[in-house]
């Protein structure tokens, strides 16, 4: 009795591993050279080999042991002797969602075979009170003058405002004007020394990016080195941003950044230099993506042309890095059209003296924490990688690039299933995938299915006694 319920499950359960292998039936075992099971199974996502021994006929190839397994199965291949590698997550290192942790799980393991597409889930859920480190950069240029004069009383009112939002948060501040070379500055040693229009105000001679104050929790600090500052000026009217943001985005250990939610708010009233700009100076040497702090300036502005915003882009997003870009009216267009290349950044219309700033800040980073795109960032070529979101708001996307949902709430939960294909055999690859703007990730590891594991029983009279069975034949 027990043998007959055995064989009734054996059989149910085969029964459903044909169902769920045959579901398509649209799938075909393209053969090319497979002469043995690694060919096979290499051949396509839909290939079987059959390591039956003596399956084969007289005269019949190998290659015959190759196809899908629907055809082995007809023409007399127990489904026990298919070999057929299946795509299957092999570890999940799941974690609790709490107000630490934000992303789930933290590490994932893929089998894949080639051509064959590997799915799993990661859950988000917003958390209450994430610490923030909120840096700002200004443009020091004189058109500015007024907004400095205000700035330099805001450190308590972006404390308190941050700390209404945030069991932790910290302020840094540096600023910029523009490459220190003609036509971007005037180089005479008068107008060099004082660049102002205003020849009775105090005005600092002009520099490309200086960093200021490290990030830091004390509203004195901010107060008194922001307070010794002075307006300062140049010639033309875009203004060395760019190059200023690269090296605050590079420069983490000297801005002091935390490994916490990152916030650049960019203060303007004019556009900025792109790559390319530095040849008007003859600045030829490309922008390297690379810190050059010396004494907290950025000495070495003259040598590299200006970043591209491709490249700045990435740097920003490789360091968790959110922009808020606060500009008068008249360059919200501008900088919206920057904004759209730069994921996880918002523009925000900031008021001729700046005196809105906080309130702009406050609204921009609700805005960007409630926006959560999940992103893989550059990848191999033969690995695709999709995503289906499920959102809180009922909104549901499939098959996209990037992972994304809008207007999620504190403590709501979101999942993601991320869709990866190797298209084809290659060596251990990883990548990690994350939430843009946050420094949580998950890392995935992949492993391609390309050899079999055929487990041949020992037959001491296989192969006329002078070899062994390799998943089914002599070999």
């Amino acid at each position: 009795m027990k043998e007959m319920f055995w064989c009734i499950g054996f059989l149910l359960i085969s029964a459903e591993i044909i169902s769920s292998r045959l579901a398509s039936t649209a799938e075909v075992c393209t053969k090319i050279k497979a002469n043995t099971c690694d060919e096979c199974i290499q051949s396509g996502p839909h290939c079987s080999w059959c390591k039956k021994v003596n399956f084969t006929k007289a005269g019949e190839p190998d290659s015959v042991r190759c196809d899908t397994t629907e055809k082995l199965l007809e023409i007399g291949c127990n489904l026990t002797d298919i070999v057929d590698p299946i795509s299957k997550v092999l570890l999940k290192d799941n974690q609790v969602l709490d107000d630490t942790v934000q992303l789930t799980p933290r590490r994932i393991s893929l089998q894949l075979r080639p051509g064959e597409t590997g799915e799993f889930e990661v859950k988000f859920r917003r958390a209450e009170g994430y610490p923030v480190d909120l840096y700002y950069l200004m443009d020091l240029s004189y058109s500015m003058f007024d907004d400095l004069e205000n700035v330099k009383t805001l450190g308590n009112q972006l404390l308190d405002a941050l700390n209404k939002v945030t069991k932790s948060a910290q302020i840094g501040f540096g600023c910029f004007v523009d490459k220190t070379v003609l036509p971007f500055v005037s180089t005479h040693p008068e107008q060099f020394r004082h660049p102002c229009t205003n020849k009775t105000v105090p005005c600092q001679s002009p520099f490309s990016f200086k960093h200021i104050l490290n990030l830091t929790g004390d509203e004195n600090r901010f107060k008194e080195q922001v307070g010794s500052q002075t307006i300062s000026g140049n010639l033309d009217s875009p203004e060395g941003g760019l190059d200023a943001m690269m090296q605050v985005a590079v420069c983490g250990d000297k801005i002091g950044w935390r490994n916490v939610t990152r916030l650049l708010v960019y203060a303007t009233d004019d556009g900025f230099h792109i790559a390319g700009d530095g040849k008007l100076a003859a600045i030829l040497t490309p922008n390297d993506g690379k810190c050059h702090l010396e004494d907290n300036i950025y000495k070495t502005s003259n040598e590299y042309d200006y970043p591209s915003v491709g490249q700045l882009a990435q740097k920003l997003s490789e360091n968790n890095i959110q922009v808020v870009f606060a500009v008068t009216a008249n360059m919200v267009h501008t900088y919206q059209a920057l904004s759209s290349l730069i994921p996880k950044s918002v523009v925000g219309r900031l008021s001729n003296d700046s005196s809105n700033v906080v309130q702009l800040i406050t609204d921009a980073y609700q805005n960007l924490s409630s926006e959560v795109i999940l992103d893989h960032g550059i990848t191999p070529d033969f690995l695709d990688i999709l995503y289906d979101s499920n959102c809180s708001n009922g909104v549901n996307t499939q098959n996209t690039l990037r992972g994304s949902c809008s207007n999620v709430k504190i403590k709501e939960e979101i999942t993601f299933k991320v869709k990866v294909t190797a298209k084809k055999c290659l060596p251990n690859q990883s990548f990690s995938i994350r939430p843009l703007g946050f420094t949580e990730s998950v890392r995935v590891n992949v492993i391609t299915a390309c050899d079999c594991t055929c487990e041949d029983a020992p037959d001491l009279h296989a192969c006329s006694s002078k070899g062994r069975i390799v998943c089914g034949i002599c070999r």
